[in-house]
């Protein structure tokens, strides 16, 4: 089965291998369980630990000696997929629906797909306002835990960051030399980079024409950048 070629982000669409194994019953538990410990990146050992069950317990059902386990609701939790699929193959692997899309990201999917989700990997896009109802995908080496994705509405100075990159800010995490932040100045939100330097703080503009931004009360930084994925382009 191939992928529409004007999908740039192709395994977001009905025919990545959770959808295209959709009410498939045929597999066994065993081969289930392979193939969702394949895509999420799953040794016999990380499993175990994340399901809070023992690696023989794993090891059994993966090779075929298992039929069933009474755990078998943690295992799909830990592998996020859903619990009627792993234990019979009913339904889909996991959770897929339809979902707002930003304006932008629906620009660069293309009109023509029907994009689906896995949730535990959107995230809701914020502005300066709140949540905005649209959302983009992450992937999942992201920690989406105390984050918010954000859309760059300004150009910047940094050529990795341009304008309408989306990025996920850590909002907990503390700032650390040379890593970048979202930042407010005077209430306008931009992506900066933080600079220490004899023990005070400054905030990079990106142009080494500019002078140095120190932190003072017009500063507010919101979080460090986790994250960044430029505007794709066609």
């Amino acid at each position: 089965m191939r992928l529409n070629k004007s999908n740039t982000l192709g395994y977001l669409t009905k025919n990545i291998r959770g959808y295209m194994f959709a009410g498939m019953n045929k597999t066994t538990l065993a081969q289930r369980l392979k193939m969702a410990m394949e895509e999420g990146g799953f040794t016999q050992a990380s499993l175990a630990e994340a399901a809070g069950i023992s690696q023989p317990s794993i090891w059994k059902i993966a090779a075929g000696r298992s039929q069933g386990s009474v755990k078998l609701v943690d295992i799909a939790k830990a592998l996020g997929v859903r619990p009627e699929w792993l234990a019979d193959g009913t339904g889909d692997m996991k959770n897929f629906k339809e979902v707002p899309w930003s304006d932008q990201d629906h620009k660069e999917r293309g009109a023509s797909e029907r994009i689906y989700y896995d949730p535990s990997r959107m995230m809701e896009i914020w502005d300066e306002n709140g949540p905005t109802g649209m959302y983009t995908v992450v992937p999942d080496i992201v920690d989406t835990k105390n984050a918010h994705a954000y859309r760059l509405k300004f150009p910047t100075g940094f050529p990795e960051l341009p304008d309408g990159s989306m990025i996920v800010v850590d909002t907990r995490e503390q700032p650390g030399n040379q890593d970048f932040v979202f930042a407010e100045i005077k209430g306008v939100p931009s992506a900066y980079k933080f600079i220490s330097r004899g023990g005070d703080n400054y905030l990079d503009v990106g142009d080494s024409r500019l002078p140095l931004i120190p932190m003072n009360d017009d500063v507010k930084i919101i979080g460090v950048i986790v994250y960044m994925a430029r505007s794709l382009k066609r």
